[in-house]
């Protein structure tokens, strides 16, 4: 599989789709050497890097409704909703630990985009980056910032949010890499199309302070749009192979509901066995 992309969308617990077909990869030890992914996309891509089945579920299904992970109360008190501490830090080290020591040696290209809130693009980092673990950690944090319900992501002096803002389908970055054929999980079903946000100038306002996270925030629905139009191109022509929910995805980026998340993750096992022996063929064929 050399030049072949591992490409995976955000889309906050949408993303344990993604994990279901991750999970079912490493169960029939379908390892790719680069993996890119920005926001869920990447967190989740973690445990696939580590080779650790069914860690991403596991953990939603035992602390998704465990009051220390996620609410309102955090984002009043910390400036985010998710708990950073108990989410990544005890979460990775004593709940349901991370393997560092085989995420560190697996012969994987790892990358995550996050937002740059100055620069206004989304800048990726990789393995060579991560000199401790909590680099590593850190650019987790910084690509699932996500805007409205996290505080800024701070990176050497770098401000960051979530990376799916300006790239939330980092296919061109993929390219760019030197894959000539990606594979592709999206979170959402074929009939999507993102929509424009409203009350744009109450965008402009919340973030004055970061106008350029403001502009992205409003041309987000263009880019995703454009880059779900580059897919389908590349799938026509053979260079992308696409694995997306084939039923209307009902989960929300934050959502509380078990069965819901469940209901999704069976079915992104269910999408991965039927097109299984489909993108086996395709990895054999020659890039274009």
């Amino acid at each position: 599989m050399e030049n072949t992309g591992l490409v995976l969308e955000g889309g906050g617990l949408r993303g344990i789709y993604t994990s279901a077909i991750l999970d079912y990869f490493l169960s029939k030890n379908l390892h790719f050497k680069y993996t890119i992914g920005v926001s869920a996309g990447a967190i989740y891509s973690a445990s696939y890097a580590s080779k650790q089945k069914r860690r991403n579920i596991d953990i939603i299904l035992k602390y998704l409704n465990d009051e220390r992970y996620m609410g309102f109360r955090y984002l009043l008190k910390n400036g985010s909703y998710i708990n950073i501490d108990f989410a990544y830090t005890k979460m990775s080290y004593e709940l349901v630990p991370f393997d560092f020591k085989t995420f560190s040696e697996c012969n994987l290209e790892f990358k995550v985009g996050a937002f740059n809130c100055i620069k206004g693009k989304t800048e990726f980092f990789c393995k060579k980056d991560f000199i401790k673990t909590q680099d590593f950690l850190e650019a987790l944090i910084a690509s699932g910032s996500l805007p409205f319900f996290s505080k800024e992501a701070v990176i050497k002096d770098k401000i960051y949010l979530d990376g799916g803002i300006a790239d939330p389908i980092p296919i061109r970055q993929s390219i760019l890499d030197g894959n000539r054929k990606n594979v592709v999980i999206l979170t959402e079903d074929e009939s999507y199309k993102k929509q424009a946000l409203k009350l744009q100038p109450l965008i402009r306002l919340y973030y004055k302070k970061y106008p350029k996270v403001a502009e992205a925030l409003i041309k987000r629905h263009i880019i995703y749009n454009n880059s779900l139009k580059q897919i389908k191109l590349l799938e026509k022509q053979g260079d992308v192979f696409v694995f997306r929910p084939s039923e209307v995805v009902e989960v929300d980026r934050l959502e509380r509901d078990l069965n819901k998340v469940k209901k999704l993750y069976n079915l992104g096992i269910e999408d991965a066995k039927r097109n299984y022996e489909k993108l086996l063929e395709w990895l054999e064929k020659p890039s274009n």
